[in-house]
């Protein structure tokens, strides 16, 4: 079986780029009005009229947003034993948040996923 450190490791990468990233994508793919059927252009029309300042601090903005929403969803599982987030393989499981000193800390603190995992925020405008 993988390490403690490979377990989170995976999990915190799948996160940071099917929650986090993907939501900050949208986010830019409303100011660039390339959104699927063109979803969101109320908001494009809006946003696009704001200064790019403006828009660099709404982007800062949902950078927080997705990071609170990410850490608050991960407590849910440290404040409640009764939900867990299991890794299995090979028959033998894990529970996430026993492996972890602070599960709902790992994307955000220094060195946590985001700033590892994310690629989004690697091409960011806010940074």
């Amino acid at each position: 079986m993988k390490s403690n450190k490979e377990i989170l490791d995976e999990f915190g990468k799948k996160v940071t780029l099917d929650i986090y990233d993907d939501g900050l994508r949208y986010f830019k793919q409303i100011l660039s009005f390339s959104t699927k059927w063109e979803a969101g252009k109320e908001y494009s029309d809006i946003l696009n009229k704001l200064p790019s300042k403006d828009q660099r601090i709404i982007e800062k903005y949902i950078k927080e947003i997705l990071s609170t929403s990410l850490f608050a969803f991960l407590k849910v599982f440290e404040d409640n034993e009764q939900f867990k987030l299991i890794y299995e393989e090979k028959g033998q499981q894990v529970d996430l948040n026993r492996i972890s000193e602070m599960l709902k800390s790992e994307p955000i603190i220094e060195g946590g996923w985001i700033e590892r995992f994310s690629k989004e925020s690697k091409n960011d405008r806010t940074n």
